[in-house]
């Protein structure tokens, strides 16, 4: 483990974004398989002790400076320690194709063990307690199973926002891949309808995730402070494994050896996950509560104002249940 790494530290803050973003105290890179794996820590602001921590897990495509431009700060100001890692393959962890640009990875089991000595080397021995893990999409499914193998470990409850947990249109996702060799040449390439990253193809007009563009932009604005951050669209073999991910955590008996308290936000008007797929897994938990936002789109903690209050009334209110 290695800290405060200036190379694990964004190049620049975009200008527009100066007001809210909150820097790190504490930067580094975890190291495992020969891969860089980065986090970044910050202090609650005192004087008294820290409430508890927070630790953020993002989801597909996303970094840590997308939650440090408001969710930080707004955890901070509840008296949170925070704590957030970019998931290999994407932000400034290492990436594991030569084409930075594609999202890729060989088996979610993966990021699982990546997950488990974030937990086990930096969340663990550091983090004052209880401790609330924040998921997102991606990074909600990684930590339910993750959570179905191997326990709660320091963890006192989590939010899934938006977990993955069925896409939108797998079954013709399902129909592709069984038409697809499972070789390198093939893995590696785009997923259809999927490519790079281009800045001027970005329409808020016609994307699915928010209806706030101000924040639809926070990641154009941080591509461009920091181009070592951009990721275009996922690999075929990537959209392979997250299917294979996702059918293992619906296998009877699996999500019901979760016995953390589980709270599941889901947005109405999700098109990247499925909505119906969140009460099917909610009603299999021990301790799961469920709370749908109908007008929201997939990036809950991105959307609206008036979407976000909701949010975090139920964030507060399980947190209210942990703290007592």
């Amino acid at each position: 483990m290695s800290d405060q790494d200036p190379t694990a530290a964004p190049a620049g803050v975009p200008p527009s974004l100066h007001a809210t973003y909150r820097a790190a105290d504490r930067y580094g890179f975890l190291e495992r398989d020969g891969a860089r794996l980065r986090y970044a820590w910050w202090n609650s602001p005192g004087p008294g002790p820290a409430r508890g921590t927070v630790v953020v897990l993002t989801g597909r495509a996303e970094f840590i400076e997308k939650y440090s431009t408001e969710i930080v700060g707004e955890l901070l100001a509840r008296g949170y320690a925070v704590t957030a890692m970019d998931w290999r393959g994407q932000g400034l962890s290492d990436r594991p194709l030569a084409d930075r640009g594609k999202g890729h990875i060989d088996n979610f089991t993966t990021y699982m063990a990546d997950l488990r000595m974030f937990i086990d080397s930096v969340v663990g021995p550091a983090a004052p307690r209880p401790v609330l893990a924040l998921c997102h999409s991606m990074g909600g499914h990684i930590l339910m199973r993750d959570l179905a193998e191997n326990g709660p470990g320091p963890l006192s409850a989590a939010v899934f926002v938006s977990p993955m947990t069925a896409l939108y249109r797998e079954a013709m996702l399902r129909s592709v891949l069984m038409l697809m060799p499972e070789v390198p040449i093939v893995e590696e390439r785009y997923l259809f309808g999927t490519g790079p990253f281009v800045l001027l193809a970005r329409e808020f007009n016609s994307n699915i995730v928010t209806h706030d563009e101000r924040r639809y932009r926070f990641t154009d604005d941080w591509f461009t402070a920091d181009p070592r951050l951009a990721l275009g669209g996922p690999t075929l073999g990537w959209g392979r494994q997250a299917v294979r991910s996702m059918a293992a955590a619906l296998q009877p008996g699996y999500l019901e050896r979760i016995e953390l308290p589980l709270l599941l936000i889901t947005a109405g008007e999700d098109r990247l996950i499925d909505p119906k797929s969140h009460a099917l897994v909610a009603a299999r938990l021990r301790h799961g509560e469920h709370f749908t936002i109908a007008h929201a789109r997939h990036e809950i903690m991105m959307e609206t104002d008036d979407i976000r209050a909701l949010f975090w009334e139920a964030f507060d209110r399980l947190a209210k249940g942990v703290l007592g």
